[in-house]
C-alpha cells in the first residue's frame, strides 16, 4: 500500500464553450439575448426585445438601433440549438418564413440577419460565405418542397420569387459562440454569475505619501493602538513614535492591497468584496473577542488568523494576493466593524 498522501483534485471546471454544450433551447435562446443586451448597453442598440415564442414570424431577438424600424437599422438574431451540426435542412424553413415576411411587408429588412448556432456544417458554411449560392439553393428548395416547409407554407408566386432573387443575402451570416462568449464576457457579474469566469486582477492603487481621507477611521484606530503602546498621546500621523512608523507603513500597504481587491470587485462582481469581509469578520471573530493584555497584540494576531483564513466559498478568493486578508482587516475598522484598543462599552 502506498504511503503517500496524495490525493485526486478532481475533475477540472469545464470551460464556458463546454457550459454552452450543457445548456438547452430556452438557456441558448437566454444567453443570445442577454448578448444582445449587453450591445444595447454599450449603445449599439436602442432597444432590444426577445420575440422567440409563437407568431414570432421569424424574429427570436431583435436589435433595434431606432424606432419605429426602418430598413437596416436593426438586427436580428435567430437561436439555434441543436446536439449536433446544424445542417442546410434544419435552417431552409426558418428562412424561408424570414424572406416571405420582409416580401410581404410583416416587418422591415434588417440590416444584419445573425444565425446562432454552436456547430455549423460546412455545407451551410458556405451558402453563409457565399451569398449567391445561398440564393441558387434557397430558390431550389423552394421549386422542389413546393412551398411546404414543415409550419411555414406558402408557395412561390412570381412577386415572391423576383424578391428572392434581388435580395441582399450578404446580410445572412452568423455569431460564432466564442463571438458571443465575448460580448457576454464584458459584464463581468453575469459571465461568472453563468459561467464561472472573472477578468484578470490589475495593479493595486498606488499609496499616497499621506493617508487619504477614506482612510480616516482605520488610522484613527491604529492612532490608538500606538499611543496605548508608548504611552504617550498620539494626536496624528507626524507623531508616531520612529519605532512603530515601520509597523504604520505595512499596515497601510495591507489595507491598499485589499482595496485593490475592493476595486476589483466594485468593477467586475458587484458585492463580492462586501461578502469577503464579512468572511473575515466571522473569522476572526473570536480573536477579536479575545481579552489581550493590549491593542498591539490584539492587532498582530488578528492579523495572524486572518491570513491563514480559508475564503473558498467567496468567487474572489482566486483573485486573492498576498495581505488581502490581513487588509481586509483595516477595511473592517475602517467601517467601524472592530476596534483594537478594549473599550468600556
Amino acid at each position: 500500500m502506498s504511503s503517500s498522501s496524495a490525493y485526486h483534485p478532481g475533475p477540472v471546471e469545464p470551460t464556458p464553450q463546454q457550459r454552452l454544450l450543457l445548456m438547452d433551447d430556452v438557456q441558448w435562446e437566454s444567453f443570445i439575448e442577454r448578448c444582445a443586451r449587453q450591445l444595447e448597453k454599450e449603445g449599439q442598440y436602442a432597444q432590444v426585445l426577445k420575440l422567440g415564442g409563437a407568431n414570432d414570424k421569424g424574429r427570436d431577438i431583435c436589435g433595434y438601433t431606432v424606432h419605429p424600424p426602418a430598413s437596416d437599422t436593426w438586427d436580428l438574431y435567430q437561436a439555434k440549438y441543436y446536439s449536433s451540426t446544424l445542417s442546410p435542412s434544419q435552417i431552409v424553413g426558418e428562412l424561408a418564413k424570414f424572406l416571405s415576411c420582409v416580401q410581404d411587408g410583416s416587418y422591415t429588412c434588417p440590416r444584419r440577419y445573425y444565425l446562432c448556432a454552436l456547430r455549423i456544417g460546412a455545407t451551410l458554411l458556405d451558402y453563409l460565405l457565399n451569398p449567391e449560392s445561398m440564393r441558387t439553393w434557397i430558390l431550389a428548395q423552394w421549386e422542389e418542397k413546393k412551398g411546404e416547409f414543415g409550419t411555414f407554407k406558402r408557395s412561390l408566386d412570381p412577386a415572391l420569387k423576383l424578391f428572392v432573387q434581388t435580395f441582399p443575402f450578404e446580410i445572412i451570416g452568423r455569431r460564432t459562440p466564442e463571438e458571443l462568449l465575448e460580448i457576454h464576457s464584458r459584464n463581468q457579474t453575469q459571465h461568472w454569475e453563468h459561467f464561472g469566469v472573472l477578468d484578470v486582477r490589475g495593479a493595486n492603487p498606488q499609496i499616497p505619501e499621506e493617508p487619504d481621507p477614506i482612510e480616516q477611521r482605520y488610522v484613527d484606530a491604529l492612532l490608538l493602538v500606538y499611543e496605548e503602546q508608548c504611552g504617550n498621546c498620539v494626536a496624528g500621523v507626524p507623531e508616531i513614535p520612529r519605532n512603530l512608523k515601520r509597523h504604520f507603513v505595512a499596515q497601510r500597504r495591507l489595507f491598499y492591497s485589499a482595496e485593490g481587491l475592493n476595486r476589483f470587485s466594485r468593477d467586475k462582481l458587484s458585492g463580492g468584496f462586501d461578502g469577503l469581509l464579512t468572511e473575515v469578520e466571522i473569522g476572526i471573530g473570536g480573536i477579536v473577542a479575545t481579552p489581550h493584555d493590549s491593542g498591539m497584540i490584539r492587532l498582530t494576531e488578528t492579523l495572524a488568523i486572518a491570513n491563514a483564513l480559508q475564503v473558498v466559498n467567496n468567487p474572489l478568493h482566486a483573485r486573492l494576493q498576498a495581505g488581502d486578508l490581513q487588509g481586509a482587516c483595516h477595511h473592517l475598522a475602517n467601517q467601524d466593524r472592530l476596534s483594537w484598543i478594549d473599550t468600556d462599552e
